[in-house]
């Protein structure tokens, strides 16, 4: 089951009719507040779109807006039939508060979101990427935005074979299947890049760095003088920026508009500002998107801080990898002094205890273990020693899966 959504007079009927193959079929009130059903077309046995009355009100009364969110949050995170939200965003405005709480309620969910502009026709040529770009930072989506016009149909063969390549992996995955993904979690300086690392290369899977890409985005915050306190200005420095993991050379880096920046976000400043712009709800979101829909496409290991509890809830096998604060004060030294700068192991432990008040305190995806997540205590095993016993963790799980 699919569903189209969107705010009020955004495209719906244009969007369903095209997917139909038919006119004017698919009509739904769009006065506010007066349209309370959702509507289902049958396109074959295996695809039923439905079309969620407008989300976006504008005079409607308090009270009936409110009872009409609650039916639609209720249909969305009950119904199990649905395997794609399809949500339709105008080019021409910017995302509601309305358009922002959906996309949550989607991601919340556990369902795929499909974001796509329409009435891109509206815009100059010149200006819609970045155009969609901005509004996929506004809600949150790291992946690029499919752009649709009704006026000749542009944009809508992608959104079919989008739909349509998520519902084919939706029916091989299978509905509750968890997705091949290892998440390594825990706090700064735990050895999570070491290990996940070197459990990628044991099993054969990819290896997604995400702390590299909140040091990346702290950095170029810093360098281009954005506030940290700033959610708008970040969500906008996020929108136009491209990141890239390239691997050369057997080693995965991390480029940044084009930029290598694999050396420079491992200065020992920049874990500082990773942790203060992850802190940021808007950052936070694009990240987690965009990270996902990288995990989604192979079978990867990914690290970080919540990759078990909010990325990747549905992962296979999930891992919590912690150590004291002074064993990972001592290593981070070691660390630095081998690369040729230079460390003070008090500055360095008050720096990690710090970020860790920081990092499991904050108010969006806060730093903790998921609920069925392997807690692991790297402090007296060597990096080796904990990729082995989570790659007999990952085999294990893994053949209870093929069973």
């Amino acid at each position: 089951m699919v569903v189209v959504a969107g705010r009020s007079n955004v495209g719906k009927s244009s969007f369903i009719n095209f997917i139909l193959k038919r006119k004017n079929i698919a009509r739904t009130s769009c006065t506010p507040g007066r349209t309370r059903l959702l509507n289902f077309f049958e396109v074959d046995e295996k695809l039923i779109l439905v079309d969620v009355p407008g989300y976006g009100y504008a005079e409607a009364p308090k009270e009936e807006v409110r009872r009409w969110i609650e039916r639609v949050a209720e249909f969305i995170k009950e119904c199990g039939k649905i395997a794609i939200v399809v949500q339709l965003l105008d080019i021409r405005r910017e995302p509601s508060g309305d358009d922002r709480w959906f996309a949550g309620l989607v991601r919340d969910s556990g369902k795929t979101l499909l974001p796509v502009v329409t009435k891109a026709d509206k815009a100059p040529r010149s200006q819609r990427e970045k155009r969609a770009r901005e509004i996929a930072a506004s809600i949150g989506y790291g992946g690029r935005i499919i752009l649709t016009t009704a006026k000749d149909g542009e944009g809508y063969e992608e959104v079919w074979k989008a739909i349509f390549d998520n519902l084919r992996r939706e029916e091989e995955g299978g509905a509750g299947k968890r997705v091949t993904v290892v998440t390594i979690d825990g706090p700064s300086g735990a050895g999570k890049s070491t290990v996940a690392k070197l459990v990628a290369g044991k099993l054969g899977f990819n290896y997604l760095d995400t702390g590299a890409m909140y040091r990346a985005i702290g950095w170029k915050a810093d360098r281009e003088g954005v506030s940290f306190e700033d959610e708008e200005a970040l969500a906008k420095l996020c929108a136009e920026t491209t990141l890239e993991f390239r691997r050369e050379g057997g080693t995965a880096k991390i480029y940044l508009d084009g930029e290598d920046l694999s050396e420079k976000i491992r200065e020992h400043r920049v874990s500082s500002l990773a942790s203060r712009v992850s802190a940021v709800r808007t950052v936070r979101e694009a990240m987690a998107s965009f990270q996902r829909t990288i995990g989604l496409g192979a079978p990867t290991v990914a690290e970080g801080r919540d990759m078990g509890t909010v990325v990747f809830p549905d992962a296979f096998l999930k891992i919590y990898l912690t150590a004291s604060p002074e064993r990972r004060a001592k290593r981070r030294v070691l660390e630095l002094h081998e690369r040729g700068q230079e460390a003070v192991y008090e500055k360095i432990l008050a720096d990690i205890k710090e970020r860790d008040k920081n990092d499991s305190t904050r108010a969006h995806s806060p730093l903790k273990p998921a609920d069925d997540a392997v807690l692991i205590d790297s402090g007296e095993l060597s990096a080796e020693e904990v990729a082995r016993e989570i790659e007999r963790l990952a085999l294990k799980a893994m053949e209870i899966k093929k069973s």
